[in-house]
């Protein structure tokens, strides 16, 4: 993974790659290392007026609504992006009565703006976070069997333990998980099996073995397991297919060449449960998905007997080249504990 850093000169801005500090290895966490000293190199990051004035005409699309919005005189910015010009010996917008656009040049120099502004968005606030690393904010993207129980009881646990650490959670099938990851809009990720991209690094694993879930009346109520040519035939509501035990389960099923009768597919675990639990309908999820329920008493969960079903399991995973501030590092490092402790 490239950074960019911007270097002034006289006569002309140097663009140059930096090999990230952090390793691709799998099955570990990335290090953090916290300075004595202040970050070094930090103030020549720190974005130059040019930079930012010309990425504020580009967006703003004139030197007029780019003045209006930062509230200095149009002059000053025509010199500036005139000076970037001259600095570089290349046209980078091209001027016309409806405004000034991009040229080749100038969309090259744009793209270097936004790199180097989201890096230095992302080391202002890891230098904020040095002096504590008891707060921050951390995004994970989960899949949704895990809220119920697992994902929630960790929330309540790290709002007590580390009350200046917010997390968002967003719930998504496993493929939008890795999406999420992928595009650097979460820290971290909980997907349904192994992950699905060679750019993320595995930080723990979790068995999660898939159980049918049925009302307690229901007809296989009493078993103590079932095999998957016993399910030959039984109505059913799935997750959608971009969940992963979606996935699983079609692929248990076509090996063992059983149809199942789908009634319904969902996007929701919680309205699958609440369907199972209130009606003849059966549907497969890990206990942990089902846990309220079936403390409630309300759905009666059968073990699966299938080698590939019963391994099933829930990775936590991140962007292997992500630059991981205290606080997602701290919180990454609690769910891998907590992973290692859960028993299916």
């Amino acid at each position: 993974m490239k950074s960019w850093q911007n270097k002034r000169s006289n006569k002309s801005i140097e663009i140059r790659s930096k090999r990230s500090e952090y390793s691709n290895t799998m099955h570990s966490l990335p290090d953090f290392e916290h300075p004595s000293t202040p970050t070094i190199g930090l103030q020549n990051m720190i974005e130059s007026t040019a930079i930012r004035y010309f990425r504020e005409v580009t967006e703003r699309g004139s030197i007029k609504r780019a003045a209006e919005s930062l509230r200095i005189a149009p002059s000053a910015i025509s010199r500036q992006v005139q000076g970037l010009e001259d600095e570089l010996s290349v046209k980078l917008f091209e001027r016309g009565a409806r405004g000034m656009n991009l040229t080749n040049a100038g969309h090259l120099l744009y793209r270097y703006a936004q790199e180097s502004q989201a890096k230095l968005d992302r080391v202002r606030a890891q230098v904020e976070e040095f002096d504590s690393l008891q707060r921050g904010h951390v995004k994970l993207a989960t899949v949704e069997g895990l809220v119920a129980s697992f994902v929630s009881d960790f929330v309540v646990d790290l709002s007590r333990d580390y009350p200046g650490i917010s997390i968002a959670v967003t719930t998504v099938g496993s493929r939008g998980v890795a999406e999420m990851v992928g595009r650097h809009e979460v820290d971290l990720g909980l997907v349904f099996g192994r992950a699905p991209r060679r750019d993320l690094i595995e930080l723990a694993r979790m068995r999660q073995s898939l159980c049918l879930m049925v009302a307690p009346h229901h007809a296989m109520a009493g078993k103590d397991h079932c095999t998957i040519k016993e399910l030959a035939g039984l109505r059913v509501i799935l997750p959608d297919s971009s969940f992963g035990i979606r996935q699983e389960i079609d692929r248990a099923c076509a090996k063992a060449n059983v149809e199942l009768d789908l009634y319904s597919e969902t996007n929701s675990i919680a309205f699958a449960r609440t369907m199972a639990a209130k009606t003849g309908l059966g549907t497969f999820l890990p206990r942990n998905a089902a846990m309220p329920e079936l403390v409630a008493g309300t759905l009666v969960a059968i073990p699966l007997r299938d080698k590939r079903l019963e391994a099933t399991q829930v990775t936590l995973v991140q962007l292997a080249a992500r630059n991981t501030t205290p606080s997602s590092l701290r919180v990454a490092e609690l769910l891998v504990d907590r992973m290692k402790q859960q028993t299916d």
